[in-house]
């Protein structure tokens, strides 16, 4: 782009002088040409920024779904362990019970076998 002249304020002007104002104008258009875009530049970049706006929505919206399945595996696996719990409980009580029983039957025997002697 060609630098093109900027228009100064007349009070600027004569404040500043005529020399100052131009070479204050000039380097004014540069910098802004420097560090300035385009408005065609800035709709391209507003277009991609909508672009990522709506891919971190569906981002959002797939983290929220894996945080419910995530959650609703956690309940499950909970469940499972109770389960399991409540099982070996069970499991354990019917152990002890029998060797209460066996020991039950061995003293028995023991003594039976004492008397009979």
């Amino acid at each position: 782009m060609a630098v093109r002249q900027l228009e100064i304020p007349a009070v600027l002007r004569q404040a500043w002088g005529d020399e100052v104002a131009d070479a204050f104008a000039v380097w004014f258009v540069s910098v802004l040409e420097e560090r300035a875009i385009s408005r065609d530049e800035y709709r391209q970049i507003l277009s991609r920024l909508d672009i990522l706006k709506h891919d971190i929505a569906d981002l959002k919206a797939d983290f929220q779904e894996l945080r419910r399945e995530i959650s609703e595996l956690h309940k499950e696996m909970n469940e499972r362990f109770d389960r399991m719990y409540h099982q070996m409980v069970m499991q354990t009580r019917w152990f002890i019970g029998a060797l209460v029983v066996i020991g039950t039957v061995i003293s028995i025997l023991l003594a039976v076998a004492q008397f009979v002697r």
